[in-house]
């Protein structure tokens, strides 16, 4: 015992900082994730986020939420750096490290659609408004 008192303190830190990083679960059931990968900021990439943030009601219909991820940090579109983990996008998701595309997550979690840059928005809309949940939605507002 008096070898592992050492460690504690280590282990709390390390519990600590995980704890106040965000993970894709604090999405969970509430929205859909849009990642656009790319490891360089590219002009296909910029107009890509642009087209989608250019229509704030799609976005709030659906529960989409735009974020741009590279190997090693995730960005809201504004810039600002989120405390979600690329790594572990990387890794959930089984993307290889020189991916560059989107990839959309539903709101149980699940990857739905990983297409190569550019992608069209009608795509990425049609795909989420095929989903089961999203025709709940739908059938819920008209009623």
């Amino acid at each position: 015992m008096q070898i592992l008192k050492p460690l504690f303190p280590i282990l709390f830190f390390m519990t600590w900082c995980y704890s106040w990083s965000q993970n894709l679960d604090d999405y969970k059931w509430e929205n859909r994730l849009l990642f656009f990968i790319a490891d360089n900021e590219s002009l296909t990439l910029e107009k890509n986020v642009k087209l989608f943030t250019e229509n704030k009601n799609e976005l709030k219909d659906r529960n989409l939420i735009i974020l741009v991820m590279n190997r090693t940090d995730v960005f809201n579109t504004d810039g600002s750096k989120l405390d979600v983990k690329a790594e572990h996008v990387y890794e959930q998701f089984q993307l290889m490290t020189d991916y560059e595309g989107i990839l959309l997550i539903g709101k149980d979690g699940g990857a739905k659609l990983k297409k190569p840059l550019p992608v069209n928005p009608e795509t990425i809309y049609n795909t989420i408004d095929a989903m089961p949940m999203r025709q709940s939605e739908l059938r819920n507002r008209k009623n």
